[in-house]
């Protein structure tokens, strides 16, 4: 009896052995901690568009540890999954709550106000994006990220901070450490996993 092959759970084992090296998280978590210090610091120009370096980074770091330990892997282009949706769904979520928190609050009328509740907008956004990517991936440090950004939202909006942008760059901050701490420990993991290859003796050709 043949069988069937599931395409779907092939991708999915594609997409968690790319992220099991931990760097995507390393380079994720490094940029959301720098972000947040400079939204609190009030410098966060030149972090925001330092993300164009992301991609050339991230790929010189997988040439440079992963590819040579596991081989090279390309993620596919197709249909969207489950990320995408958690995405897009969260972002509607988190307007939605943030809409009611300011009719609550009594500041809708007062849009200078609204930068105190923007991080339960963010933490609801984070959060569709990394619970996303958990169910993509099965991967349980997503969900503890996940659980940083829910609970950070409303945490970092009841702060009483002066700043403007200091309760969103701790949100950033807070996930950010997390989820730099989690693909360090990845990393680590990783290295121990899969060392280099060794030569042999009868592999070397005069």
């Amino acid at each position: 009896m043949v069988k069937k092959i599931n395409l779907k759970q092939i991708e999915r084992n594609i997409f968690r052995d790319y992220l099991q090296d931990g760097l995507v998280d390393i380079m994720f978590g490094a940029y959301f901690l720098l972000l947040g210090l400079g939204l609190a610091a009030g410098t966060a120009v030149f972090i925001v568009f330092s993300i164009v370096f992301f991609a050339p980074l991230l790929q010189g770091l997988k040439k440079r540890f992963t590819y040579p330990r596991t081989g090279y892997v390309e993620l596919r282009q197709g249909d969207p999954g489950p990320v995408p949706w958690f995405v897009l769904g969260s972002f509607v979520l988190g307007l939605i709550a943030l809409v009611a928190v300011l009719i609550a609050a009594g500041v809708i009328a007062r849009p200078a106000q609204w930068y105190r509740w923007m991080p339960i907008f963010f933490g609801i956004w984070l959060t569709g994006i990394f619970l996303g990517l958990a169910l993509s991936v099965g991967l349980m440090r997503y969900h503890v990220v996940a659980g940083v950004a829910l609970a950070g939202g409303p945490t970092f909006a009841l702060l009483p901070l002066t700043g403007k942008l200091e309760n969103i760059g701790l949100l950033f901050a807070a996930v950010g450490a997390m989820l730099l701490t989690w693909g360090v420990f990845a990393f680590v993991r990783f290295l121990r996993k899969y060392p280099l290859p060794t030569k042999r003796d009868d592999d070397v050709t005069d």
